[in-house]
């Protein structure tokens, strides 16, 4: 073998031990990136993530919806592109649940809410920020509803009797009640007529012989009374 086959032999030789060592050095790499991942996978998945506070931005950096402590308890809160409220979750001052719905400009429209003692409550507000509808509850437990003028005063008042019969008010524009359709505490039938300042003037209700109509003076006083004729 001549001199230079000599030293081509040689060089395959060594140009094969590279090939060797640089495959070994890819091989620990890839391995190296393998596990990189898997174990930057396993650090995504959190089974806990706690903070004080969280806050979701938009691509400019408007905060959109924010995760914090209100009144000592947890609320939640979205926001529009312009930084207005949309719609909260919260406790109100009494520590109770509390969901709240804006115009995006900051005035509730619709709330849920709990009511001192218990049971849910629901507020529908008008434009101008007046509750326009209320459904909620008596102390009794028992149910209730009432409708307001634009200006808030009341129109309508729904609800139940010490009895537990049926309870209906009507009011005229300046809030006081103009008429009344409810029971005796004997559970007949009554409605009651009013004044313009809120005084019961007339009554009529249903008894077992028949109808009778009393009158009321502005003190409340009874001034007259028509009776029940006795069956024939």
């Amino acid at each position: 073998m001549t001199n230079i086959e000599q030293r081509v032999a040689s060089l395959e030789k060594s140009l094969r031990m590279y090939q060797f060592i640089l495959s070994g050095v890819v091989l620990v790499a890839l391995a190296f990136v393998v596990s990189s991942f898997n174990n930057n996978d396993q650090q995504q998945v959190s089974e806990k993530l706690r903070a004080k506070s969280f806050e979701l931005v938009s691509g400019d950096g408007k905060v959109l919806a924010t995760i914090a402590p209100f009144n000592g308890n947890g609320a939640v809160t979205t926001y529009d592109k312009l930084g207005n409220l949309l719609v909260d979750i919260r406790s109100n001052v009494s520590g109770f649940g509390n969901i709240n719905i804006y115009d995006g400009r900051g005035n509730p429209t619709l709330q849920l809410y709990n009511v001192q003692g218990g049971g849910g409550a629901l507020s529908i507000k008008n434009r101008g920020g007046q509750n326009a509808v209320m459904l909620s509850l008596m102390t009794t437990g028992a149910g209730h509803l009432s409708l307001n003028t634009a200006t808030g005063t009341p129109m309508i008042w729904l609800g139940e009797t010490i009895e537990r019969n049926a309870d209906l008010k009507l009011y005229n524009n300046a809030g006081r009640t103009s008429l009344r359709f409810a029971a005796t505490t004997a559970a007949d039938g009554s409605i009651e007529c009013f004044d313009s300042q809120g005084n019961r003037r007339v009554m009529l209700t249903t008894e077992s012989g028949g109808g009778s109509v009393t009158t009321f003076n502005s003190g409340g006083t009874r001034s007259g009374r028509v009776p029940a004729l006795s069956p024939q």
